[in-house]
């Protein structure tokens, strides 16, 4: 057990029908949204050690499903804000700090339960420290008013939400896409309701069958913001929920705008009012059908392009009847033409890291300040590409990105699948062909990401499994042709499935998995991939996603280059870099990976390093190296360029100069549009 963590108790088993009461009243006001792109910050406290969570507030009864274990209880204040606005809309977001019970009587009537903050990870735990699975239970009180549309960021595992004691619905297309479920309005017309949240972060094929493992930390809990947005009473009456802005083929400055509706089944003739930017709003008429209009072919006044020297940025205000939305977007061009990488017809080479929504304190539920501190290193570093592994990305994130001009990667979940996965149509890819669809909704408007992705070094040698990879592809071509489609494929020049990706892109670790000490291994093997993508694809370009080398931070002063000394690590790095940067072939490079980070349960195994006494942050004296636990020491990933505290190994200087003396390539042809 981690110093300062607190001890996990024997669970105490519930008995069938049993009903437990809350204890005094906590506050939990709600906070209006009154910025469209705001982000509420989270103020958090480290190692929460749980298997099940209980929120209860004053005189609230909740019954309880029959086994479920209690070790002890939390509860929440307020549940979040988030990422952006459709008619009013409140968040819930605590700004409590966690206070975790000892375990108590589940039995005795007069427990009165402490708070959480939300969004959190129910699991955040140090290195080599197995958090907890098990069920996080949630509850808090709103005020809603007329018909509702409750919004939860990201809620995972698997999520399921009841109102006033009745269930409105569940989500199991992954713990890291946004999605939404709608509340009819209560009988009074407006109420005080109780919320009441399960989420369940154990590995279940049936509940989550998206999880399906990774060589990381799959972080359990309301990971992300949660949002109640005021719907239309007049069930004959919509409002805007989205508007999705696509630059056209012909002209960047000229876009087609999708247009969704609050109602799904809306169909008529509609006035719409577009305002951009501070620009006179204009009336348009348009024709909605199922709950979508298009108004096509709309010139953006004095529009400017979004690209990675000046990342411009505008705003359209779209208004249907009483309600408005405001939407942010870039005017950009992703293409590839005679075998160059182009943005707004300018050729481009990508170059930056993987990066995962993981810290040692907050879990996937990162604070505000850690995020501006991440993009100020990527930034440090001379990155103008992340790939955001492996998992749909935080909104925040998103915009971080966006105003900083740094291309973007973004996938579904997914590691781990398999080729039966991928032939389950009907409940595996009914769940994943969802979170296509859930990730594509949250994230179209941004104009960083040049590429959707799926299936994290799946089994795409196997022809059974090019269906699904054919119908991911599809699924995102239909909503967005203005994007790549590709997948991180380690079976590289075996890979079956390719001719359904409009990117080439090979995981790989020549140096580091393959030919060990060969320092030439990296130039050989990158070479001649990027030479066969281009023989075999030529209208296709080549990224390379993954590759790199491990080194312990605190095995620095060693004078051989030994494996796992960061004498070595950088030597790896900087052979793979080099290739990248050189071979007019390679499109892009994201180094695996940018920091240290906590592996998966299986690499916890091990236990944690010993520390160093009276060091902060805290560092290893110790690790146990032998037999499997080599393979991820002190339950780490240690191939970051800076390590879980994000301390700066070698390496990051060494990829910092080489991205920084990188020279731009010349301009190209840019009337291609990625279909």
């Amino acid at each position: 057990m981690a110093p300062g963590m607190p001890a996990c108790g024997s669970r105490a088993q519930l008995p069938a029908g049993k009903v437990f009461h809350g204890g005094t009243e906590r506050g939990h006001d709600d906070v209006r949204a009154e910025a469209v792109f705001a982000s509420g910050s989270v103020n958090v406290r480290s190692w929460v050690c749980l298997i099940t969570l209980s929120v209860q507030m004053k005189n609230m009864d909740i019954l309880l499903k029959t086994g479920l274990s209690l070790p002890g209880y939390v509860a929440i204040s307020r549940l979040t804000s988030g990422a952006r606005t459709a008619g009013a809309r409140r968040g819930f977001n605590s700004d409590k700090s966690f206070d975790v019970l000892a375990p108590l009587d589940t039995k005795d009537p007069s427990l009165t339960p402490n708070r959480t903050s939300v969004p959190a990870s129910v699991d955040a735990a140090p290195p080599g420290v197995l958090g907890r699975r098990g069920v996080a239970l949630y509850r808090t009180h709103f005020l809603q008013n007329g018909h509702a549309r409750l919004q939860f960021m990201g809620c995972s595992f698997y999520c399921r939400v009841f109102v006033d004691g009745g269930e409105v619905g569940e989500h199991r297309a992954g713990g890291y896409v946004p999605w939404w479920l709608d509340l009819p309005a209560p009988a009074t017309g407006n109420a005080t309701r109780e919320l009441f949240v399960m989420a369940d972060n154990r590995f279940n094929r049936t509940t989550a069958p998206v999880h399906t493992g990774g060589d990381f930390w799959n972080y359990g809990g309301i990971l992300r913001s949660v949002l109640l947005h005021d719907m239309p009473d007049d069930p004959k009456e919509t409002w805007p929920w989205r508007a999705y802005v696509f630059p056209t083929a012909e002209d960047l400055g000229v876009v087609d705008i999708k247009i969704v509706m609050t109602s799904a089944n809306f169909t008529g003739a509609l006035m719409i009012m577009l305002t951009f930017g501070t620009q006179e709003p204009s009336a348009v008429n348009a024709v909605a059908s199922a709950g979508e209009a298009w108004i096509r072919s709309v010139q953006v006044p004095q529009p400017k392009t979004w690209s990675l020297k000046d990342p411009q940025m505008h705003t359209v205000t779209v208004g249907i009847g009483s309600a408005t939305i405001t939407e942010r977007f870039g005017l950009r061009r992703w293409a590839y033409a005679d075998g160059k990488l182009l943005l707004n017809g300018e050729a481009v080479k990508l170059h930056g890291w993987n990066h995962h929504t993981q810290w040692i304190d907050t879990g996937a539920s990162p604070t505000d300040s850690q995020l501006d501190e991440d993009l100020a290193l990527l930034r440090e570093g001379h990155a103008n590409f992340v790939r955001g592994a492996h998992y749909p990305q935080d909104q925040r994130w998103l915009d971080r990105l966006d105003e900083s001009g740094m291309a973007m990667w973004e996938e579904t979940l997914g590691p781990g699948v398999t080729v039966e996965d991928l032939q389950d149509w009907g409940h595996f890819m009914k769940y994943q062909l969802q979170q296509v669809d859930e990730m594509l909704a949250a994230s179209m408007n941004h104009p960083s990401i040049m590429a959707w992705a799926w299936f994290n070094e799946g089994p795409s040698n196997e022809m059974a499994a090019c269906q699904a990879y054919l119908e991911c592809s599809l699924r995102a071509a239909e909503a967005d042709p203005t994007r790549f489609r590709t997948w991180a494929s380690n079976k590289k020049e075996d890979d079956k499935c390719l001719e359904h990706a409009t990117a080439v892109s090979f995981n790989s670790y020549p140096a580091w998995y393959s030919e060990k000490q060969d320092l030439s291994a990296p130039k050989r093997e990158w070479t001649a991939s990027a030479a066969w993508a281009k023989r075999n694809f030529p209208d296709k370009p080549f990224f390379i996603s993954e590759t790199g080398a491990g080194g312990l931070y605190e095995w620095a002063t060693n004078a051989t280059d030994a494996y796992w000394t960061l004498k070595y690590q950088q030597e790896v790095i900087d052979a793979d870099v080099d290739v990248a940067l050189a071979d007019s072939n390679v499109s892009g490079l994201t180094l695996w990976h940018f920091f240290d980070f906590k592996g998966n349960d299986e690499a916890q195994i091990c236990g944690p390093c010993q520390y160093l006494p009276g060091v902060q942050p805290p560092t290893c004296g110790w690790y146990n190296m032998s037999g499997h636990c080599e393979n991820r020491p002190g339950g780490l990933n240690h191939k970051g360029v800076l390590d879980a505290y994000r301390r700066k190994k070698p390496s990051f200087s060494a990829v910092a100069q080489k991205y920084g003396q990188h020279a731009p390539a010349e301009s190209g042809p840019g009337h291609l549009y990625i279909v």
